[in-house]
């Protein structure tokens, strides 16, 4: 259990003071990460120099020890802040609160009627008493709170151009994973530039587009020494690579493995 992430506290609380202003440069003992909810009334949440509003139905993600960040009661606030947070760690915790920033930034609206919100909310009728969770019910918390988050990016991601657009050079790339194929062949078949693509692409998944096409190359190359007799030559012609070497070189900085180790002892990854 020790691998999930650990649920530590779950609180509501009011913030009408000025002076409640938390800065992550002077938590740096503390290895957990932070989601906050506005419930009434309204914060601010501070990334660097970047300021957000938090009105009701908006919230922050963060690791509380992150420098750069700080959340506040404004200075001229003139009602109370309602807010539910909930404090979590562990390396799971870590890595998803990680990878979710990268994706999303930091701020997230969410509707109160969304599942996980409305649970939190259930819990008011425990308030002054502690609640005690099981690992394994912190865990499927937890889970709740980041699959209400993705959600609340979906519709945002798949009516913008730019998930379109990676979408499409996702698919392009599959159809070409036999033949050669790089970013600038991708953009001209796109109708756009090279530059432009590389952007949105980072933007989109984190990795630049020849990551990510190089992954999904050798993955390919991952079935083929598995699944067909073909010699490990023939599977670097299949992918696009004239020269075994530079196959065995991209393989094997990729897997973590040559192919021929591969072939013995490796399991295909996940996608």
């Amino acid at each position: 259990m020790k691998v999930f992430p650990q649920l530590q506290v779950v609180v509501a609380e009011r913030q009408t003071n000025p002076a409640y202003h938390l800065r992550g440069s002077l938590r740096s003992s503390e290895q957990n990460c932070l989601f906050k909810f506005t419930l009434a009334g309204e914060g601010r949440f501070q990334v660097g120099r970047k300021k957000y509003c938090l009105p009701v139905g908006y919230g922050f993600l963060c690791e509380i020890n992150d420098p750069a960040t700080s959340y506040y009661y404004p200075e001229n606030g003139r009602v109370p802040w309602d807010f539910v947070y909930l404090t979590f760690s562990g390396p799971a915790a870590t890595a998803m609160t990680s990878a979710f920033l990268r994706r999303y930034g930091p701020v997230f609206q969410l509707p109160p009627d969304i599942g996980f919100i409305s649970e939190i909310m259930t819990w008011q009728r425990h308030d002054q008493n502690e609640m005690h969770f099981a690992p394994a019910e912190g865990a499927r918390i937890i889970a709740g709170l980041f699959a209400a988050l993705s959600q609340s990016k979906v519709s945002l991601d798949q009516s913008d151009a730019g998930f379109t657009l990676v979408q499409e050079t996702r698919q392009l790339m599959r159809r070409n994973l036999h033949q050669f194929c790089n970013v600038k062949f991708l953009a001209a078949q796109l109708g756009v530039s090279r530059e432009h693509l590389g952007r949105v692409f980072k933007k989109q998944t984190a990795q630049t587009p020849y990551q990510y096409l190089q992954r999904q190359k050798m993955l390919e190359a991952c079935r083929l020494l598995k699944e067909t007799r073909l010699i490990q030559k023939e599977v670097a012609v299949r992918m696009g690579y004239n020269v075994p070497a530079h196959f065995t070189r991209a393989f094997t900085r990729i897997m973590r493995l040559t192919p021929s180790r591969f072939r013995a002892v490796g399991t295909i990854p996940a996608q």
